[in-house]
C-alpha cells in the first residue's frame, strides 16, 4: 500500500556551493554533472534525491539511484535518510531504491525472468561454479582442460557479453584474442567452441553468471514492451553515480529505463575513466548530450580534498589528453607543500626510502599510520614495500586480500542455502554433498550423476536412495524450505519481525546441516582457525536480519531469502574498511574514490605507468594518463613521487626511463631529489656513449690484469 504524496518541506541546501545547489534543484530532463575529483559529488547526489522527495513531492518509490559498489549505494542511501529525517521524517524513504546495477538487474529478473525462459528462482553462479562448467565443456569437446585457464576464458566471454556482442561479432572478437602464453594461440579456437556451449549449459541449469544479469535484463527490456513500460512507470527519476565507468550493457539498460521520462541525472568525471580493460566506455559520458538531447551540463570544479599545488599538477597532467571536457580543479586550501619527486637507485632503495620518509613524516607531523598510502600500478610491486614495512615493525593493510564472499566456509554455506531455495540446483549440491563427510566417494558420486542424467531429474530427488546421511540432508532441506514458505509478512509480522524470523531459521539451518562439524573437520589441527571460520558463517546468518528488501518485496520467507542470496552473491568483492591504524598499500585502480593526507606514488617509470603493453602496442595513452591523474588527486596535503633509475630482474640490472607523465608536471611545483649514484642522461645517444666508455675502460683494465709473458 502506498503512502501517498510526502508533505513538502524545505531541505537545508546551505552546505552546498552555488554549482552544487543548481545541480540539486534542477527540474525535469537529462542532467550531466561533471564532478571533478574531491568536488563533493556524493553530497550533491544525496541533496538532489532529498530535494525531489521533500520539495517536489516525488514518491520515493519513483526514484532509483545506481552505483557500482554496495558500499557506495549504502553510503548514498544513509546520507539521503539523514537529510530527509531533518525535514519530512524517515517514512519518506519507504520504497526508495538505491543499489548497484547488478542488484537492480537481479530485482528485475526475479520479477520478470519467466518472460525470457528462466524461473524466478534462477541460480546466480560464483566464479568457482563457472570454472567447473568450463572444464566440463572442454572435456566434452575433447580439449585438454589442463592446457587452458578457465578464468581467462571466462574473462574474455565476459568482455564479449558486456559489449553486448551478437554471436557473429563475438566470434570475430575471439578470433583476435591471444592466449596468456604465445604457445597457446589456439585459445581463440577454444573460446569459439566453449562460448555457445557455455550459454546453452547455463540455460539448462536455470542459471546466470555475473555478466548475464545485465545481459538478460537488457534483453528483457529491449524486447518486451510491457515490461519496459512497467519499469519506466515505476522509476520516474534515475540518478547514476560514476557514469564514466558504464559499459555498453549498462548504457543500454539506462536507455531502456528512461525511454519515457528522460529524467536521468548522471554524475561522473571523464578524467577518472580508468576501467576500459573491463568494458567501461568514457564515450558514454563524453557524448551524453548526444544520447540525451536537451541535456543540462554542470561542472563541479571546486575541490574540497587537496591543496592547490597538488591540483595544479593534476590539471597540468590531464590537460594533455585531447578528448575530454575542459575543466580545472581549484581549492580554497591554499598552495600547501610542494610536490617531491625522488629518484633512487633501484627497487630496494625505493622501498627503503619510502618507509623511512613515511616514519619521519609521522613523527614530525604527528600523523597516524592510516594517514599514509603507498600506491602502485600493479599488485606485484607491493612485495618489497611489505618486506621493509615488516622490518620496521610498521602495521600495514594490503588491499586486495581474500574477500569475505570468497572464503570456502562462506561459499559452502551459501551452497546449502541455494539448495533450500531451489532443490534442483545441482551445482550447489555437488559442492556440499560430501561436506561434512557423508561417505560419498567417487563411485557414489558417479552413480548419482548417471542416474540423474538417465531419469532427467535433479540430484536432490535421488538423495533418499543413497543412505541415511543423504536422506537426512534431503529431509533437513525440505524442513527448512517449508519453514521459510510459511512466513507471510503481510499477515502477522512487521518488517523487523519478519527479518528476525528468517534469520532465526537461517541460524537453525547451520545446525541442521552440521556446518560447524564440517569446519572443525577441515581445521582439526587449528582450533583458533576453525573458530574464526565459524564466526564468518554466523556473521553471514546475522546479515540476513540487516538486509533491506526491494520495493517490490516478495511475500514469503522463501522469496525474501532468495532475494537476499541473490543480492549477496553479487558481492562487489571490495575489501571492507578496517578501523585500525595501518599504512595502506594498494593499486591505483583500487585507490579511486579514496583520499589520504600523504600519498607515495611509486614506480613512476615508462613501462609501469604508462604500462609497457600500451607502449608496445602503440596504443592510446589517455587511460594511463587518467590513472596517473587519479593517483595524484588522492593526496590531501603531501604528494611524494618516486622512481628507480634501474631495477633488478632475474638477477640482471635493467635501466629505467622516467615516466613520460612526469614531464607534464609544472617545474615550479616540484622539488626534485636524487638519492642514487647512477648518472642521468639527456638522450639515448648519451646513455649509449656512456656505456661504451665504461666497456672500453673495463677492457683496458682487463688487459692490465693479464700476466706478463
Amino acid at each position: 500500500m502506498g503512502l501517498g504524496k510526502i508533505p513538502t518541506k524545505k531541505i537545508n541546501l546551505n552546505r552546498l556551493n552555488a554549482k552544487q545547489r543548481e545541480a540539486a534543484t534542477f527540474g525535469q530532463g537529462p542532467l550531466l554533472i561533471l564532478a571533478g575529483a574531491g568536488s563533493g559529488k556524493t553530497s550533491t547526489m544525496t541533496h538532489r534525491i532529498a530535494y525531489l522527495i521533500a520539495e517536489k513531492s516525488v514518491l520515493p518509490s519513483q526514484v532509483l539511484g545506481l552505483s557500482f559498489t554496495n558500499k557506495a549505494a549504502s553510503e548514498l542511501k544513509d546520507r539521503v535518510k539523514s537529510l530527509l529525517k531533518e525535514s519530512v521524517g524517515s517514512l519518506a524513504l519507504h520504497g526508495l531504491t538505491v543499489c548497484t546495477f547488478h542488484s537492480l538487474c537481479v530485482r528485475i529478473l526475479r520479477e520478470f525472468a519467466p518472460k525470457i525462459g528462466f524461473t524466478k528462482n534462477f541460480t546466480i553462479l560464483d566464479p568457482g561454479d563457472q570454472e567447473s562448467i568450463v572444464r566440463e565443456i572442454l572435456k566434452s569437446i575433447r580439449i585438454d582442460d589442463r592446457k587452458f585457464d578457465p578464468s581467462w576464458i571466462l574473462f574474455q566471454i565476459g568482455q564479449a557479453k558486456n559489449k553486448m556482442m551478437n554471436d557473429e561479432n563475438a566470434q570475430k572478437f575471439f578470433d583476435t584474442v591471444k592466449g596468456p602464453k604465445v604457445a597457446y594461440d589456439d585459445y581463440s579456437i577454444a573460446l569459439s567452441s566453449v562460448y555457445p556451449r557455455y550459454r546453452e549449459r547455463l540455460q539448462q541449469l536455470d542459471a546466470m553468471d555475473f555478466d548475464d544479469l545485465l545481459i538478460h535484463a537488457v534483453t528483457l527490456l529491449e524486447t518486451d514492451v510491457e515490461t519496459r513500460a512497467t519499469l519506466n512507470h515505476r522509476y520516474r527519476y534515475i540518478l547514476v553515480d560514476e557514469y564514466q565507468d558504464t559499459n555498453p550493457a549498462q548504457f543500454r539498460l539506462l536507455k531502456a529505463l528512461t525511454e519515457k521520462s528522460q529524467n536521468i541525472c548522471v554524475v561522473g568525471d571523464d578524467d577518472q575513466s580508468i576501467y576500459g580493460w573491463r568494458g567501461a566506455d568514457p564515450n558514454h559520458i563524453l557524448e551524453f548530450h548526444h544520447h540525451f538531447p536537451g541535456t543540462k551540463t554542470l561542472i563541479l570544479d571546486q575541490n574540497y580534498r587537496s591543496t592547490n599545488s597538488i591540483l595544479k599538477a593534476a590539471n597540468s597532467v590531464i590537460q594533455k589528453n585531447e578528448k575530454r571536457f575542459d575543466k580545472s580543479l581549484w581549492s580554497q586550501k591554499g598552495d600547501g607543500n610542494p610536490i617531491h619527486l625522488i629518484a633512487v637507485e633501484d627497487d630496494r632503495a625505493e622501498a627503503t626510502h619510502v618507509v623511512e620518509t613515511l616514519e619521519r613524516i609521522k613523527t614530525d607531523r604527528q600523523f597516524r599510520w592510516n594517514d599514509f598510502a603507498i600506491l602502485y600500478r600493479s599488485n606485484a610491486q607491493s612485495r618489497l614495500f611489505e618486506e621493509v614495512l615488516r622490518g620496521h615493525l610498521i602495521p600495514y593493510r594490503l588491499v586486495g586480500g581474500l574477500s569475505f564472499l570468497d572464503r570456502k566456509e562462506v561459499k559452502d554455506t551459501l551452497a546449502y542455502w541455494r539448495i533450500v531455495i531451489k532443490t534442483s540446483d545441482d551445482l550447489s549440491l555437488r559442492r556440499i554433498i560430501n561436506w561434512p563427510a557423508r561417505g560419498v566417494g567417487k563411485k557414489t558420486f558417479g552413480e548419482i550423476a548417471e542416474t540423474a542424467l538417465a531419469k532427467e531429474c535433479s540430484w536432490f530427488s535421488l538423495l533418499p536412495d543413497y543412505g541415511e546421511k543423504l536422506n537426512r540432508l534431503h529431509q533437513s532441506t525440505l524442513s527448512i524450505r517449508s519453514r521459510l514458505e510459511t512466513i507471510n509478512r503481510a499477515d502477522f509480522l512487521t518488517d523487523e519481525e519478519f527479518r528476525q524470523a528468517v534469520t532465526a531459521i537461517a541460524r537453525d539451518s547451520l545446525n541442521q546441516f552440521e556446518i560447524k562439524k564440517g569446519i572443525e573437520s577441515d581445521e582439526a589441527d587449528d582450533v583458533a582457525k576453525a573458530q574464526r571460520k565459524w564466526e564468518s558463517v554466523e556473521e553471514l546468518a546475522h546479515a540476513i536480519g540487516m538486509f533491506e528488501s526491494s520495493a517490490t518485496a516478495p511475500q514469503n520467507g522463501l522469496e525474501f531469502f532468495a532475494e537476499y542470496l541473490g543480492t549477496l552473491s553479487l558481492g562487489d568483492r571490495e575489501e571492507k574498511e578496517k578501523d585500525t591504524d595501518e599504512v595502506t598499500l594498494m593499486t591505483l585502480h583500487a585507490a579511486k574514490g579514496l583520499e589520504f593526507p600523504v600519498v607515495f606514488l611509486v614506480g613512476l617509470e615508462d613501462g609501469r605507468i604508462p604500462h609497457q603493453r600500451t607502449i608496445d602496442e602503440a596504443g592510446d595513452l589517455s587511460e594511463e594518463r587518467r590513472l596517473f591523474y587519479v593517483g595524484v588527486t588522492r593526496a590531501k596535503t603531501d604528494l611524494i613521487l618516486t622512481r628507480c633509475k634501474q631495477r633488478i630482474r632475474y638477477g640482471k640490472t635493467i635501466p629505467q626511463n622516467p615516466s613520460r607523465f612526469l614531464a607534464d608536471l609544472p617545474p615550479e611545483l616540484v622539488v626534485e631529489q636524487d638519492y642514487s649514484s647512477t648518472p642521468e642522461f639527456k638522450s639515448k645517444e648519451a646513455q649509449d656513449a656512456h656505456e661504451r666508455a665504461v666497456m672500453d675502460f673495463f677492457a683496458e683494465f682487463q688487459k692490465k690484469l693479464k700476466p706478463k709473458a
